[in-house]
């Protein structure tokens, strides 16, 4: 369905390449504008450093309905006698298992959603790791590179699409571990040394997120990250974060200009009066600007899990085959043939 909406060619033999003329439009500068957005948080830190507990501290100061998909054998309901949440037990560690139940967040209204851990669907079993190591013992190659990694980075890809792309604020919370490099010893050799601790995830996952908050032992967050100008400095130090520090957060991004929600593009996509050329813009336009493509649904229609740049695809290809078969051009094909 995917191939229904495709990227016009770079060149043509004699005529302008995309690079000049056949530009898309609204392809241009514009005067900078701040946009309402989510906020896409990460929490890490080593064991009993308080993840869980600060993620939904602060996520009771960011919405009104807060959702946890919780990867660590159910300890977030731990914390149901003081805060408001609904709890979804992960049965397992694949990507694709999060992906299906952020699109179950985004149909249930779950405005702030917490992942408990992000760790798990790296390192964790039938997590990104895992499934490369089957994949490559499984192909003739035995090869990482081209066979476990070329299947397996797709479907991370989508995932972390996903993420970003979800209607309602993030957290996720991440574990850490001992990062180490290899140096140059004095005897000339190669030892290892130690550098400190880093998140159990993919290495530029930090790149992912607005903000990054390391916790320690003591409760007490350190800003590593924070792409909210004015409202954290880098290395702050945050005592107990708490539902304060996540109102303030969200205040901050609810200051920008209103843009069109997931839901509001659906709606317009599944408007019947929405022409497949609309649909070809706006798949091309504003969704793959914004990186709204991947993110995780159900189809009104169907029900079926889906993404809002699968949902485009599959509705765009139906409205552009009726379309043929109802214009003037077909119509008259039809009586020559007749």
């Amino acid at each position: 369905m995917a191939h229904a909406i495709e990227a016009p060619a770079s060149t043509t033999a004699e005529g302008p390449t995309s690079h000049t003329q056949n530009q898309a439009p609204g392809f241009d500068f514009q005067d900078a504008t701040r946009p309402a957005t989510n906020a896409l948080i990460a929490l890490t830190g080593p064991a009993n450093a308080g993840k869980t507990y600060t993620a939904l501290a602060m996520a009771t100061g960011m919405g009104t309905t807060i959702g946890v998909c919780d990867t660590e054998r159910g300890r977030a309901s731990h914390y149901a006698g003081l805060f408001p949440f609904k709890h979804l037990r992960m049965p397992d560690y694949r990507p694709q298992t999060l992906v299906r139940a952020l699109a179950l967040g985004a149909q249930r209204g779950i405005d702030v959603m917490v992942i408990d851990s992000g760790t798990h669907y790296w390192s964790g079993r039938g997590g990104v790791l895992e499934q490369v190591d089957r994949t490559t013992s499984a192909s003739r190659s035995g090869n990482a590179f081209t066979s476990g990694w070329k299947s397996i980075k797709p479907i991370e890809l989508e995932m972390w699409d996903a993420v970003m792309a979800y209607p309602g604020h993030v957290i996720m919370t991440l574990r850490v571990k001992t990062a180490y490099e290899l140096v140059t010893s004095k005897s000339g050799g190669v030892e290892p040394k130690k550098l400190g601790l880093k998140p159990d995830q993919r290495g530029d996952a930090e790149y992912e997120f607005d903000f990054v908050g390391d916790l320690d032992m003591d409760h007490t967050m350190t800003v590593s990250k924070c792409s909210y100008p004015g409202l954290f400095e880098s290395g702050e130090r945050i005592e107990l974060p708490n539902t304060e520090t996540g109102n303030k957060i969200v205040t901050w991004l609810s200051q920008g200009t209103p843009l069109p929600t997931v839901q509001d593009y659906v709606d317009q996509v599944m408007n019947p009066e929405s022409t497949y050329e609309e649909l070809l813009a706006l798949f091309r336009g504003e969704l793959s600007q914004r990186g709204l493509l991947g993110a995780a649904l159900f189809a009104p229609d169907t029900q079926e899990q889906t993404t809002l740049g699968g949902l485009i695809a599959r509705i765009g290809s139906t409205r552009k085959t009726a379309a043929a078969t109802t214009s003037p051009t077909s119509s008259s094909a039809e009586g020559s043939a007749a």
